[in-house]
């Protein structure tokens, strides 16, 4: 008896370990599909999308989404995404790319009219490692209104908070947390939602994350943050204290959708 139970604890620990190993694969693929961009002044965190253009001559066309204001603050023609290649087994380097976002200062992004989203399309440059995400793994607002998105969901969020990447591979930092706000539809009416997380600058433009039936599904791009502001007024000073409430804002996903069509009808 003691011997059959030991064999049934075995299997048992083997089977947890074999599925703690497939969990962690969908969350290495939303750290894939993340990048850093920067024109040095500001910084930004987008994440590539797989373009539904069937090109021929362009096969490695891709679509770059990110908050809108991303491009917006920067000033110049040109930006910076670190993207990475892969040099030996588990082993990858920084590669920086320049990248257009204006001519002759117009926008070459598209921005959503109504919200904080951008995309704009370019060619990925060979020996590039990224695991763009698919459209089918962008929410849409079918997913809010079957609750795949609801309340109290888990979240993982790969970002680059403050400046900073994970390691000199410019690999993003993983965060965690939930959906904090209910209801998520209709989507029209709800355009952001909350994510108990919090943000920092550098964050903005940050694919928000779930897995579901072990596939990563974007639900939101991060847009800002809640805080609590406090002003106090001395004979000789004043002061104003900005406290983080711990709690970001989320552009629902489902306009990412609309973004990229109104991008390929240009």
């Amino acid at each position: 008896m003691a011997a059959r139970m030991a064999r049934r604890f075995v299997v048992l620990l083997l089977i947890s370990f074999a599925y703690r190993a497939d969990a962690t694969e969908p969350i290495e693929e939303l750290l894939e599909a993340t990048f850093r961009v920067t024109d040095d002044d500001h910084s930004g965190t987008g994440f590539l999308i797989a373009s539904s253009a069937t090109d021929p001559d362009r096969p490695r066309r891709v679509i770059l989404a990110t908050a809108a204001h991303v491009f917006e603050q920067m000033s110049g023609n040109e930006c910076q995404i670190m993207l990475r290649t892969k040099a030996q087994e588990d082993s990858y380097l920084r590669s920086p790319h320049r990248l257009a976002i204006r001519n002759q200062g117009e926008p070459l992004w598209t921005r959503h009219p109504d919200v904080d989203i951008a995309t704009l399309q370019f060619d990925l440059p060979e020996g590039v490692y990224a695991k763009p995400f698919s459209l089918e793994q962008i929410a849409d607002a079918s997913r809010v209104h079957d609750r795949t998105v609801r309340v109290a969901a888990e979240t993982w969020i790969p970002c680059f908070p403050a400046k900073l990447e994970a390691n000199e591979a410019g690999w993003p930092v993983l965060r965690r947390g939930s959906i904090a706000s209910h209801p998520l539809s209709p989507v029209k009416s709800a355009k952001t939602l909350l994510v108990d997380y919090q943000a920092f600058g550098g964050d903005s433009g940050a694919p928000v994350v779930m897995v579901v039936d072990n596939r990563p599904l974007v639900v939101g791009v991060v847009h800002g943050m809640h805080r609590q502001t406090d002003r106090s007024v001395l004979p000789f000073e004043e002061r104003t204290l900005h406290t983080p409430l711990g709690l970001s804002i989320v552009t629902q996903a489902a306009f990412l959708h609309e973004t990229i069509e109104l991008m390929q009808a240009r």
